[in-house]
């Protein structure tokens, strides 16, 4: 099965004349808990009720581990941590006693980091199918 993908155009900030290409991947599908649960079902002896039970759980308990500040490492899979984004602060502002460096933070997002083990079972068996630029709309 292979991996679709589009050529879009970019421009450069730094040129703006200048048109630029690169190859993008094209979602065919999502592939939700309901598709992997049947999955597992197909080639194992537990049922789908069981592996769907199992999947939500598991959510709970990563976001349970992230809120605590804690790595959720999925062996063989990948890693999931929680990062903040916020704005830069002087060493000065933190000798202020009304500064608050929480005020600074002003977002998170969760980070996935996939194991070795993942990487290069994809590379491995990666395939490109370049398909219409429409198809990215």
């Amino acid at each position: 099965m292979a991996v679709n993908y589009a050529v879009m155009k970019t421009r450069n900030p730094k040129n703006p004349d200048v048109d630029y290409f690169h190859g993008r991947a094209v979602k065919t599908s999502d592939y939700d808990f309901e598709d992997l649960a049947g999955d597992v079902q197909m080639s194992t002896t537990i049922t789908e009720a069981d592996v769907l039970g199992v999947l939500r759980a598991m959510k709970g308990y990563i976001v349970k581990a992230l809120l605590a500040g804690r790595v959720v490492v999925l062996n063989d899979i990948g890693r999931f941590q929680i990062a903040l984004k916020g704005k830069c602060y002087s060493a000065e502002s933190l000798q202020d006693k009304e500064f608050s460096p929480s005020s600074m933070i002003k977002g998170h997002r969760i980070v996935f980091r996939p194991e070795a083990k993942l990487k290069s079972a994809i590379a491995s068996a990666l395939t490109l199918k370049r398909v219409s630029s429409e198809a990215m709309a």
